[in-house]
């Protein structure tokens, strides 16, 4: 892979802080305390896996300074894998993208297939605004890595207000189905569940505006993971490595919460067939499922947006 000679460079010093602005690690007093008890199961996952993403970092730049070094394929291969790597665990930790998008399909009734489409695109989202965000402030305008590192906060803050939005919209929706079944109850209409051919029938399906603005709320943040690794890659003159790199943390992410997706489908199938004896216990389940996603994402978006101002 033949370098790109660009003046725009940066020291391990401003790398490492553009790492601790975006949440990718750091030595801070918080993390070399020692805590009074030994942290619970949850809390000793997660650690783990905020352990394994900074090690992934610091591979990744390793590799990034090995592709400029050899101009070997088989480290820019080296490079992808382990961004696919890093994509996969960051999903896992601490983020909103996959509240969101689980929440949503808690309380909207959604295929399977929907909910890993879903997925997909916000995390190719979150990729393509990390390549735009670098790309534009950095290489275009010539900002500092410090300056483009701390823009995600900005869009961050955007994003919670898009969550915020689409958690009202939930709620609205919610609330309307609810008085169109409790309308057609007191008027005597009967409102049957179809579970032909294994699918649920829609209890307050939304259409694909509703997908697209959980896409944008998710995707709008770039991938802190993806600015890093394309910092990293620009200050060595490889940008198209770092896109592609950023393109294969996506794949990962994507798969992650895909799986999360699909327990969040199979979660409330399961509700609503449990239910199934009974159209009007089914439809209070479908109107409790629905008024409790609903409230995860409205509640997460304002709490959020609001700490984030």
């Amino acid at each position: 892979m033949m370098a790109m000679a660009s003046p725009w460079a940066t020291t391990p010093t401003h790398a490492q802080e553009s790492t601790r602005i975006l949440g990718g690690g750091g030595s801070g007093a918080a993390e070399q305390a020692t805590p009074v008890a030994a942290p619970g199961f949850v809390a000793a996952v997660l650690a783990d896996i905020r352990r394994i993403q900074r090690d992934l970092q610091i591979r990744l730049a390793d590799t990034v300074a090995a592709i400029k070094s050899q101009s070997s394929p088989r480290a820019l291969l080296a490079l992808i894998g382990l961004s696919f790597l890093y994509g996969v665990f960051h999903a896992a930790g601490p983020g909103h993208g996959k509240i969101v998008i689980s929440a949503y399909l808690v309380a909207s009734e959604e295929t399977l297939r929907r909910g890993v489409i879903l997925a997909a695109l916000a995390a190719f989202l979150q990729a393509i605004a990390a390549i735009a965000l670098v790309g534009i402030l950095a290489l275009v305008l010539g900002g500092t890595n410090l300056a483009t590192a701390e823009r995600v906060g900005t869009l961050e803050a955007v994003s919670y207000g898009i969550v915020a939005l689409l958690g009202l919209w939930m709620l609205w929706r919610a609330f309307r189905e609810a008085w169109a079944h409790r309308a057609g109850a007191s008027a005597g209409g009967h409102h049957h569940h179809d579970h032909g051919h294994g699918e649920i029938a829609k209890v307050a399906g939304a259409g694909w505006r509703e997908g697209a603005l959980v896409v944008l709320a998710v995707g709008v943040r770039p991938c802190s993971g993806a600015v890093i690794v394309l910092l990293f890659a620009l200050a060595q003159g490889l940008l198209f490595s770092g896109v592609l790199a950023a393109l294969a943390m996506s794949v990962g992410t994507a798969i992650t919460v895909s799986v999360l997706a699909a327990a969040s489908v199979a979660l409330r199938r399961g509700a609503l067939t449990l239910a199934a004896a009974s159209s009007r216990w089914q439809s209070y389940a479908a109107n409790t499922l629905a008024f409790v996603g609903a409230g995860a994402v409205t509640l997460f978006g304002v709490t959020f947006f609001a700490a984030a101002l």
